[in-house]
């Protein structure tokens, strides 16, 4: 399994080298053009953070949070905590008659962003706060976030069972034979408390 996947990284690497040099695009066009595992594969490898903008803002817009292959690889896992920072000027004019609601949803928004030269550029102007994302991406990543770290924690679920209580009660019970009793603080049967 570990085989496989050092195995696609290399493909992918080398499908994916002649990126730096491409417009922010062709880029683009490039992870729209990978499948699904692949670019799960080079979420959890890559350390550029461009990359993994562009990465994360494909699976988002396939509707993917979280993958299949290695569930411990999820959007937002090394994002989301730019939510919010200030990380990127924002001196611009918006340049276009885009905004948010221009797009089908954020992870859209997010793509449209960075092909239009985000993070460092928005001309459009689509993170105004500049921390990277935007639109709703960032609370769209926060809430891939939670729901991991949520799937993580063990369920609580309610499943009534009937359980012999040690303590004094007033709750009366029938015997075999007929009789009715309570249980007394040291587990006994007490014939004469109902």
């Amino acid at each position: 399994m570990k085989n496989e996947k050092a195995i696609l990284a290399s493909i992918l690497m080398l499908a994916l080298g002649a990126c730096a040099a491409q417009t922010p695009q062709n880029q683009s066009q490039v992870y729209s053009s990978l499948s699904t595992g692949p670019l799960w594969v080079e979420h959890s490898l890559t350390s550029s953070p461009l990359k993994l903008a562009f990465i994360e803002a494909e699976l988002g817009s396939r509707g993917e949070q979280r993958s299949s292959s290695y569930p411990s690889n999820y959007l937002g896992e090394k994002t989301s905590s730019a939510l919010g920072r200030k990380l990127y000027s924002r001196e611009e004019a918006s340049t276009t008659d885009l905004d948010c609601s221009s797009f089908s949803s954020s992870a859209a928004a997010q793509k449209a962003f960075l092909a239009s030269g985000g993070p460092t550029r928005d001309p459009s102007g689509l993170d105004r706060d500049g921390d990277g994302l935007a639109c709703e991406w960032g609370t769209y990543l926060k809430k891939s976030v939670a729901s991991y770290q949520a799937s993580l924690r063990p369920s609580r679920t309610y499943s009534p069972t009937r359980t012999t209580s040690r303590r004094s009660s007033s709750r009366c019970y029938v015997g075999p034979r007929g009789g009715t009793y309570t249980i007394t603080a040291s587990g006994n049967k007490n014939y004469g408390g109902c």
